[in-house]
């Protein structure tokens, strides 16, 4: 395979970019191009960079799993977690096309916002959503990002996780950030909260991610008893009595479970259809 020995192609420079990503996504466009491990000399050559920052640049990159160095040779190369978004985005087209008829009906019946979100590391990424037609009700953008200790889909998906493995995630320093004054802010808590949700099966957030929010959230599960994702309804908090918590549990345990049931009779022959 022949090399491109020149730099990457420049990309037109606009108002909104933000130097320090630009930055990052040129070395990650250059391990890209290039198909090869690279060292930090070449890659400052190549980029124009200098190798502080370029060390600084593939320190961060290494720690997210972006590139990896080889042992040996101190080289630098792409990393595990550039394969898995591709694998990640395929996921969650399988997932949103089995769960969609679901969540449309129960959105019908529960007349409020209709999520799914999958955890990625401490945080829930919302992979779909369905608003409820009040006029007030709960709005966030598709693909939006939040604690997964606060969210109830988050703690239902922690849920999975042995109490060891949830001590990892949330030992560092800061890490059970408060977004209101609802939130949780100790392991401690959150364990002995998910202790409970392991019993239950459903989770709650009770104005923990934002002010004036309730929501309530149940596990999809796949063939092998793993949380492969979470589904939730969400409502302003002076619409939902204790009477309609209770429905809403119901609801969201209810659909969860026939999702669960569709993706383990489906998932064999998705996984036999790539082989």
């Amino acid at each position: 395979m022949t090399k491109n020995n020149s730099k990457p192609e420049s990309i037109p420079k606009t108002s909104y970019q933000v130097t320090s990503l630009e930055k990052a996504l040129s070395v990650l466009d250059l391990l890209i191009e290039q198909d090869r491990a690279l060292s930090i000399t070449e890659i400052s050559h190549r980029l124009g960079l200098g190798k502080g920052t370029v060390h600084r640049i593939l320190s961060t990159l290494k720690v997210r799993r972006y590139v990896q160095q080889q042992n040996d040779t101190k080289l630098y190369s792409l990393g595990l977690r550039t394969l898995e978004i591709g694998t990640l985005a395929r996921r969650d087209r399988f997932l949103r096309s089995i769960m969609a008829p679901f969540l449309r009906d129960l959105s019908a019946m529960c007349n409020e916002t209709v999520n799914a979100a999958v955890l990625e590391y401490n945080e829930i990424h919302y992979i779909f959503r369905l608003e409820s037609e009040e006029m007030l009700r709960i709005s966030a953008p598709l693909g939006a990002r939040f604690p997964a200790h606060c969210a109830a889909t988050g703690k239902v998906m922690l849920s999975y996780h042995a109490d060891d493995d949830i001590r990892r995630i949330y030992a560092r320093r800061g890490a059970l950030k408060k977004l209101t004054e609802h939130s949780v802010d100790s392991v401690d808590a959150l364990i002995e909260e998910i202790e409970q949700i392991r019993i239950s099966k459903v989770a709650i957030d009770d104005e923990e991610t934002i002010a004036g929010v309730y929501c309530v959230a149940a596990p999809l599960v796949n063939a092998k008893g793993e949380c492969v994702a979470a589904i939730s309804i969400s409502a302003p908090k002076n619409r939902v009595t204790k009477e309609k918590s209770v429905d809403f549990m119901k609801m969201v345990s209810k659909t969860a479970g026939q999702i669960s049931e569709s993706l383990c009779q489906l998932e064999p022959e998705r996984l036999a259809s790539t082989k």
